[in-house]
């Protein structure tokens, strides 16, 4: 046997040694980790936004320390409930600040402002806010 078959020969014994000393019950752990893509992919279009992410990081019970807390898992914490799209300022209430925020964002030609979601600007973005706001928040 030349030198390199000796070498071979030996890290394969020595390898082969190791996983059965393994085998046969040594200490040995499997450390937990992950691969997380984090982020959010957004797509939008008129009053419609969509919005995914892939993979479930970090799932489980709430880890905290000091005074902050961290949830793992598919969006914890995000709201699900129904979104109100008359309600422009975010507050959750109805009221004659969001009937403004709609004028002010019609006024500019905004797309947040295109409830007919045509790209124009019309009398039936007017009525489809309207509309909108009587039918009231879930």
């Amino acid at each position: 046997m030349n030198r390199r078959s000796l070498t071979a020969f030996g890290t394969i014994a020595g390898a082969a040694s190791f996983v059965s000393a393994g085998i046969g019950g040594g200490s040995f752990s499997i450390p937990w980790s992950t691969i997380d893509g984090g982020g959010v992919i957004n797509s939008s279009g008129g009053s419609y936004t969509l919005s995914g992410t892939v993979g479930q990081p970090d799932a489980g019970a709430t880890m905290t320390g000091g005074s902050f807390s961290l949830t793992g898992g598919f969006w914890a914490g995000v709201d699900s409930s129904e979104p109100c799209p008359a309600d422009l300022t975010g507050e959750g209430d109805l009221n004659f600040l969001d009937v403004s925020a709609f004028l002010s964002l019609y006024g500019m030609m905004d797309p947040l402002a295109d409830f007919q979601p045509d790209g124009n600007f019309n009398f039936l973005d007017v009525s489809a806010y309207l509309a909108a706001y009587a039918a009231g928040c879930p």
